[in-house]
């Protein structure tokens, strides 16, 4: 057989007999038969305890351990016990890794060591086993493994295989002969652990417990999409895969009042596992009464527990151990442990099923019919009957459509905190109480009834029908909304369902971009909730358009048919090959139930990104009377789009997690249908193709069918249709009339003139008159998701409008409408007239309204404002003539019985609020809105106005919003009261803030459906002040941040304070990190850290400032002349410009914001290490650490002092009797021996520290030049010479001079120069001035220590090599240019050689024999025959310069003083740097450049002694390295320079360069090398060596130690 297995593959398996193939990588031979847990939960003290017991089948025969999952529990390893036999196991919690170490001082800036340290816990492509696979080899995959549990025989009381021969378990076998299920059981191993939860994080979440929460106790599981979720409770194999039966006893309170009493009434349990954090009380102690048992009433402590759970319930007892708990027992055929969830607490039980069921309906269905239950908490019964009315129709719709039930009942559940609004289980559903609203309230019932259908659609596929693999996901979830969309359609009819999906086809277009595919897109589903949305965006999509394109086919009924059959399929054969679905099945299957072949949609819909997007141009072509059409498709032309506030934090974690985009087709090929209304009214349809060999665009020539010149429309026919008189005789033969066409209202004279309609002028009369066609109909059966731009004129725009009756079109229509660039009259009274027809659906009369506040334009006389108004007058004012002959128009009391009106209504409050005069909303608009405010009545209405008022003060709120406000200060405080203009909008100012504080304080009272008046008053406080309309008072938001405030108001309250920019202020950002890390409600902390996320945004995008930078003072000149910083001043306009462009430019400009904020860093870590927050929102914290500060490489470690015993003994004396010892009294045989504990704080042997480097010199920091800008300063290539060499002496006063000044010839850049020890010694000495040195390269050296190379210790010292036969002059070679007097740069300071490489070998010790060396290392050197003759004869002639200058100075005083330079010798091993200047920057002081190169500070430097200098080289490099402690030498000894280097100055060794590289042009020539000068005997004679392939170094070189030279250490301790 062949297995595949991800980021790991299996070849092709045979079985044979009873051989068993190897399992998949991270599975484990093994599978669980089945599981019962039994757990005791105890709400009080937020635990639960228990004992899980797994039946386990080895695949394996000599299977010796197997591994579970365990997160967050203390595990009793000792009372593990295998088939009733106690065995050893081992058990690591992976939770502990979430804590930092004691020995760990890390913060913010140290966040990826913690994301390391957690990596075991995150989910990233685990490998996974597809279930397909599962059936030929079955196996589990654990998530974590983190519990052990050995089967060796050795490690059981008793071998199982005794234990199998009982005679219970071979009667028992003899039994199970006939059930395959059985007899595995009987040759199984059944694992029994006992457990308890620790500072419970995930899996569990418990309300009403805590101090304060005065809401009704209860707990419920939580949920996740990647395991590990349900190990949190109770050990298990957290595998998606695994799916077994269930068997679950849990135990809890009978009553609600037993909740708080068990603590103290009951006795302790048992102590086989202790409580963590437990404590025993104290004799005399009083037990203190838990706080939340005194707010019970009486008779709310007779409320019953309930635990609703997976599956069914099959039994419910007491406890016959405490008569105030029970026990319920609940059973589930089959379920993987992500999917088993319960709750527990007082809930009321509503049969949904009974009460919406009629019952015919109930002897149609027969046995699909499903029992649903409903469950909620006391007081909220009412509520739940309204809001799940629809589940039970949906359960009696997807029955037959679909197929049965698979569950036996479904049960609805919901609770307090919930993150997301439901979460699907086994058979149940825990939904979020948010769901829930009153019968009176329809603002939200669409979309509510959709979410909880979803939630029943789930339990089809997603719990029972599960994906092979994580890549399936986007089949499972798009069948979930599919299927939930079309009873949607059933229930808001087909208008809705093609208006839902244009909608959702039309936001997919806008957010595909830069996205993974779909196939691609499942192994990042647990990343975030917003991949999980785009999934559902999308998938449900391609469903669609597969649909339609399939049932356009000949005999093919769509998918509807295959998910039936997939269904059924389950329904009837249980085992679980039939129970997972997979993308290529289901292609499968679709090609079976159709002609159509998927093929192209496969690849380009499915395992390709992006939507398409079409540039359409249609002709009518006259002489061959067809009409020519080209499709140009330019998807692969669009940019990335522009980072937003709201994906930033997307766009980060993508970035973290690698989430590439996937790759846009070119060409999107597929069915095209085009219809053409020609001119006799009948619309033709014509099937066309866009295919893959159209390589640019797509022609089409498409016949027409019409073969006379039509008419256009005039407008007597136009009337006589309105009137619907067939016997006017005014009709013309050739008109053609349309009874049913939308759009024909107000189109009497008296209304045009009333209204201000206006219509096409007389050119656009003609050229209408002269088309061939009414309009061209694209994508008319809807199978393509794409953006379409025609370029048909407006009026066949309009006439699609009017005139097709789908509904899709006419969105199209609304939307060319709304793209158009320049406002028109036309079009005003196009949309006009949509928005008074009723007969349109809702959806596009709402989009004609919100498009006219564009028409209000002072070119057209703001004819859109006065459309707007006498529209709403129209539906909802009265018309009253007063006394006086005055007209108004009062509102009509509120009547909301037509919820497409309501939804119209709404839509006209706000368009009306956005229309604009003079940068202001005009103020007969603005008043009609305070009076729509102030004359409210909903009184007589059957709904609640609360979502209306609402909508009423953010229309307010928007009215008073001006176009610009300029100035710094608020536009309220600058009004001027004089103008009447301005005093009349202060005043309409001051009475909107007082209306809106009005409904905040009634909400205070009298609370509005999810307190909607606070949070609307709030906003639009928030929107006042960010327009800087009223002065910015925090005080308004801060006040509703406390925890007894609904969590709505106060994730509003932070969301205003961070749209303000207040997260800047430090009060603030701590208020907000402490609530997303504290919070009891994981709801809460999930809203605030998105709020969060988008402060942050903010200050990445150039929003809001997180701190304010001082400003640098300007430079100012002697004339006056002012410079600024303007190449900061530049970049940082750069960076400005470019943070939206991308992720990365967007993370540098927050890094640079938040830098140096060390509070911020404090505050952050302080969250990241709270104890309150999940696993995923620890992860989330430090995602959020890596785009806020950059990652610092360093981790301060705290250990204790090693604890060392000391044992004395006493000495048995005798006792003293009268002042003496008597030994008579001395106890024979006792030795009495005292141990004594104590630290040791200091090692055991004391290193050799050496001092610290000396400090670099101060920089000489040169006066600006005046009068001089200097835009950008380039690095020079041209090295400088020195014209003058330092002068050598050392400061020992017993010297009677110094030595001349030397005349050096420049070093090459190229090279490494190394001074010999006395050489050293008088740079050391010397305390001249900082010069650039240039870095040099070198050859092999290798130079023994100093303390075994010098010979007898006696022999004088003398400060100079011999001189030299030769007394030539040097003649240092250059390249015929003067050096530029270029500037010394200034000497850097030094980087230690052990802060760099540590990885160089450093030079072996040599063992000495009576002072002599014993070994002569030799190294090859092959560097001369590579150099040219002119290069050696000048070696030559500078050895030869050098050799007569060492002889003029031999009569200088030597340096074998007491001086500090004398006790410090120099061990060298050079290697040749692979770039230029690379060992000569580690080596020496000094920048690049031409020069003397120094070594003075390397060898004061106590890391150079120790430490190692870094390889910047490659091949043939070896390192330098500077010891201390060997004695210096003496007048007398002979240090000679190597065979093979060159002495450009006396003391100065360097190698000759292996290659040289070409330098510009202002470089100065390298100097070219010296010939050898031979060491033996130390004479010192110059010799020309032969030309040979291969030569050897071989050094010997003899001191004696100085008199002020240390010892050396003991131990040979450098």
């Amino acid at each position: 057989m062949s297995l595949t297995v991800e980021n790991g593959a299996a070849g092709d398996l045979t079985l044979g007999g009873d051989d068993l193939p190897p399992p998949p990588v991270a599975a484990l031979p093994f599978v669980v038969l089945k599981q019962h847990v039994a757990i005791e939960v105890d709400l009080q003290n937020k635990s639960v305890h228990g004992v899980s017991t797994m039946v386990i089948f080895p695949i394996e025969p000599d299977l010796e351990e197997i591994q579970l999952d365990a997160r967050q529990c203390d595990i009793d390893i000792d009372n593990i016990t295998v088939n009733g036999f106690k065995t050893k196991a081992s058990y690591s919690d992976p939770y502990d890794l979430m804590q930092v170490p004691r020995e760990y001082q890390i913060g913010a800036p140290q966040h990826h060591i913690m994301s390391r340290r957690m990596q075991p816990l995150r989910p990233l492509k685990r490998p996974e086993v597809p279930n397909s696979d599962r059936t030929a080899l079955p196996c589990c995959v654990p998530a974590d493994g983190s519990l052990k549990v050995s089967l060796k025989r050795e490690y059981l009381s008793e071998p199982p295989a005794k234990a199998r021969q009982m005679p219970e378990l071979a009667r028992a076998k003899n039994e199970a002969a006939a059930s395959g299920m059985e007899q595995s059981e009987a040759h199984s191993y059944k694992i029994a652990i006992p457990f308890r939860s620790k500072n419970i994080r995930d899996g569990l979440h418990f309300v009403g417990v805590d101090e304060g929460d005065k809401r009704y106790p209860h707990v419920y599981t939580r949920h996740s999409l990647e395991p590990g979720a349900v190990s949190c409770i109770f050990p298990c194999v957290d595998d998606p895969g695994s799916r077994h039966p269930w068997e679950l006893s849990i135990k809890c309170p009978r009553t609600l009042g037993d909740v708080f009493e068990q603590s103290a009434a009951l006795p302790q349990p048992s102590t086989s596992l202790v409580s963590n954090g437990s404590r025993k009380r104290k004799q005399g102690e009083d037990p203190a009464p838990p706080p939340p048992a005194s707010r019970l009433l009486e008779e709310d402590k007779m409320l019953e527990m309930t635990v609703v759970c997976s599956g069914n319930l099959t039994g419910e007892q007491i406890d016959p151990l405490d008569d105030k708990k029970k026990i319920m027992t609940f059973e589930s055929s089959i379920a993987a442990a992500q999917h088993i969830a319960f709750a527990i607490g007082p809930f009321e039980h509503i049969q949904l099923w009974s009460e919406f069921r009629t019952e015919e309906a109930d002897e149609k269905l027969g046995a699909n019919a499903a029992k649903i239950h409903g469950y909620c908490l006391p007081g909220r019964a009412e509520e739940v009957l309204h809001t799940c009315q629809p589940i039970v129709a949906a359960a009696d719709y997807f029955a037959p459509e679909f197929g049965r039930y698979p569950f036996d009942s479904y049960k609805v559940v919901f609770v307090e905190d919930m993150v997301q609004d439901t979460v699907s289980g086994t058979s149940i559903s825990l939904c979020s109480t948010r769901l829930l609203y009153p019968e009176d309230i329809i603002e939200v019932e669409t979309e509510v009834t959709r979410k909880l259908v979803h939630a029943l659609a789930s339990q089809y596929f997603g719990v029972y029908i599960v994906p092979n693999r994580r890549s399936d996901y986007w089949l499972i979830i798009g069948i979930q909304w599919f299927m939930t969309d079309l009873f949607m359609k059933t229930i808001c009819g087909n208008n809705w369902y093609r208006f839902h999906m244009k909608t959702l086809s039309d936001k997919l277009v806008e957010q595909d971009v830069s996205r993974p595919s779909l196939h691609d897109l499942g192994e990042h589903l647990h990343i975030g909730d917003f991949e999980q949305e785009f999934m559902a965006l999308k998938a449900p999509l391609v469903l669609f358009i597969l649909d339609q394109r399939m049932s356009k086919m000949t005999g093919s009924t769509g998918i509807v048919r295959v998910i039936s059959k997939i269904v059924s399929t389950a329904n009837i054969d249980t085992r679980n090959e039939t129970t997972w679905l997979s993308a290529e099945s289901f292609r499968t299957a679709c090609e079976k139930m159709s002609t159509y072949r998927p093929d192209e949609l496969w690849a380009q819909w499915i395992h390709s990104a992006g939507c398409p997007k079409l540039d359409i141009k249609q002709k009518f072509n006259k002489k061959n009377l067809n009409v020519d059409i080209t499709v140009e498709q330019r998807q692969s032309k669009d940019t990335a789009k522009e980072i937003t506030k709201e994906d930033f934090y997307r766009e980060l974690v993508e970035l973290r997690h690698d989430v590439w985009a996937g790759s846009v087709p070119k060409h999107f090929t597929g069915p095209f249908s085009v219809r053409i209304q020609e001119a006799d009214g009948t619309p033709y349809e014509h099937y066309m193709a866009i295919s893959d060999k159209d390589k640019v665009s797509t022609n089409w020539q498409i016949a027409y069918n019409t073969k006379y010149k039509r008419m256009k429309r005039t407008k007597k026919a136009t009337a006589a249709a309105a009137a619907n008189s067939a016997a006017d005789k005014d009709l013309q033969e050739d008109d053609v009339v349309y009874y049913n066409a939308l759009g024909d209202v107000l189109q009497t004279e008296k209304d045009v003139q009333d209204w201000g309609l206006q219509d096409w002028s007389q050119a656009t009369q003609a050229q209408m008159d002269q088309e061939s066609y009414e309009w061209i109909r694209l994508d008319c059966n809807f199978e393509w998701l794409c953006s379409m731009k025609t370029d048909m004129p407006p009026y066949m725009i309009v006439a699609q409008l009017q005139q097709d009756r789908d509904v899709v079109a006419q969105q199209d229509s609304m939307l060319y409408l709304r793209r158009a660039s320049r406002p028109s009259g036309v079009v005003s009274t196009i949309e006009t007239r949509t928005a008074m027809d009723r007969r349109y659906y809702y959806g596009i009369r709402c989009m004609a309204i919100e498009d006219l506040p564009k028409m209000a334009d002072p070119e057209l006389n703001y004819i859109g404002k006065a459309h707007l108004i006498l529209i709403f007058r129209h539906f909802f004012c009265d018309r009253m003539v007063g006394k006086n002959g005055a007209v108004t128009f009062p509102p009509m009391p509120n009547d909301f019985s037509d919820k497409a009106q309501y939804h119209v209504q709404c839509a006209m409050v706000s368009a009306i609020a956005k229309t604009r005069e003079n940068g202001r909303c005009s103020k007969d608009a603005r008043n009609f809105l305070l009076d729509l405010l102030l004359f409210n009545d909903n009184s007589e209405n059957d709904y609640s106005d609360h979502p209306y008022v609402a909508c009423l003060l953010q229309a307010l709120t928007t009215s008073l919003i001006p176009k610009k406000v300029d100035g710094d200060r608020d536009l309220l405080s600058s009004l001027n009261v004089h103008d009447e203009a301005d005093a009349e909008f202060k005043r309409f100012i001051e009475k909107t803030i007082e209306e809106i504080d009005k409904y905040r304080r009634m909400d205070e009272w009298t609370s509005s459906y999810q307190n909607i008046w606070t949070t609307a008053a709030l906003e639009c406080k928030m929107r006042l002040m960010k327009a800087k309309v009223i002065p910015v008072a925090p005080l308004e938001f801060i006040q509703y941040l406390q925890d007894d405030n609904i969590d709505l108001v106060r994730i509003k309250a932070f969301e205003c304070l961070v749209e303000l920019g207040l997260l800047a202020k430090p009060a603030i950002m701590k208020l907000l990190l402490s609530s997303v890390s504290t919070d009891p409600s994981p709801f809460v902390r999930d809203r605030l850290f998105k709020v969060l996320c988008k402060g942050m945004a903010a200050i990445a995008l150039g929003e809001s400032k997180a701190q304010q930078v001082d400003q640098q003072q300007a430079i100012v000149e002697d004339d006056g002349f002012v410079i600024e910083q303007g190449e900061t001043e530049i970049q940082q306009r750069k960076l400005d410009a470019n943070r939206n462009q991308s992720i990365q430019n967007a993370l540098a400009a927050l890094k640079e914001e938040l830098k140096g904020n060390e509070d911020l860093q404090l505050v952050v870590w302080k969250a990241v290490n709270s104890t309150w927050i999940s696993a995923k929102e620890k992860f989330n914290l430090l995602d959020l650490c890596f785009a806020m500060f950059e990652p610092e490489d360093n981790l301060l470690l705290t250990f204790k002092y090693p604890k060392v015993w000391k044992a004395t003994r006493e000495i048995n004396a005798p006792p003293l009797v009268n002042g003496r010892p008597d030994p008579s009294r001395v106890t024979k045989k006792q030795c009495i021996i005292r141990f004594t504990t104590e630290y040791r704080t200091e090692p055991r042997q004391k290193l050799v520290l050496e001092p610290p480097p000396p400090p670099p010199p101060e920089p000489v920091i040169k006066p600006p030049e005046p009068k001089k800008i200097k835009l950008s300063t380039k690095p020079s290539f041209s090295g400088a010479s020195l014209s003058r060499q330092p002068s050598f002496s050392g400061p020992s006063a017993s010297r009677p001079g110094t030595p001349g000044p030397l005349t050096l010839p420049s070093v090459p850049s190229d090279s490494i120069a190394v001074m010999p020890r006395a050489a050293v010694a008088q740079v050391v000495n010397t305390p001249a001035t900082p010069r650039p040195s240039a870095p040099v390269v070198s050859d092999s050296i290798a130079v023994q220590r100093v303390s075994v190379l010098l010979g007898n210790p006696s022999t004088p010292r003398n400060a100079t090599p011999p001189p030299a036969p030769s007394s030539a002059a040097p003649k240092p070679a250059t390249n015929g240019a003067k050096p530029p007097a270029e500037k010394r740069p200034k000497p850097s300071a030094k980087k230690r050689k052990s802060d760099e490489a540590d990885d160089l070998v450093r030079p072996k010790k040599i063992k000495t024999e009576n002072g002599k060396p014993s070994k002569i290392v030799t190294l090859p050197f092959t560097q001369w025959d590579r150099l040219p003759e002119k290069t050696k004869r000048q070696m030559r002639e500078v050895k030869a310069a050098a050799a007569a200058n060492n002889n003029n100075n031999n009569n200088k005083p030597s340096f074998s003083g007491s001086g500090p330079a004398s006790s410090f010798s120099s061990t060298i091993v050079a290697k040749r740097p692979a770039i230029l200047g690379g060992v000569g920057s580690s080596s020496s002081g000094g920048g690049g450049g031409s020069g003397l190169h120094k070594v003075s500070s390397s060898v004061h430097s106590s890391s150079s002694v120790r430490g190692r200098t870094p390889t910047v080289g490659g091949r043939g490099s070896t390192p330098i390295l500077l010891s201390r402690g060997s004695p210096a030498p003496t007048s007398s000894s002979r240090a000679s320079p190597a065979p093979g280097m060159r002495t450009g100055t006396p003391g100065l060794l360097s190698a000759a360069p292996k290659q040289r590289k070409p330098l510009p042009s202002g470089a100065p020539q390298h100097h070219a090398p010296v010939a050898k000068t031979s060491s033996g005997n130390g004479s010192g004679s110059v010799e020309t060596p032969p030309v040979k392939k291969k030569s050897v170094i071989k050094l010997k070189v003899r001191a004696t130690p100085s008199q002020a030279s240390p010892p050396p250490p003991a131990g040979g301790q450098r």
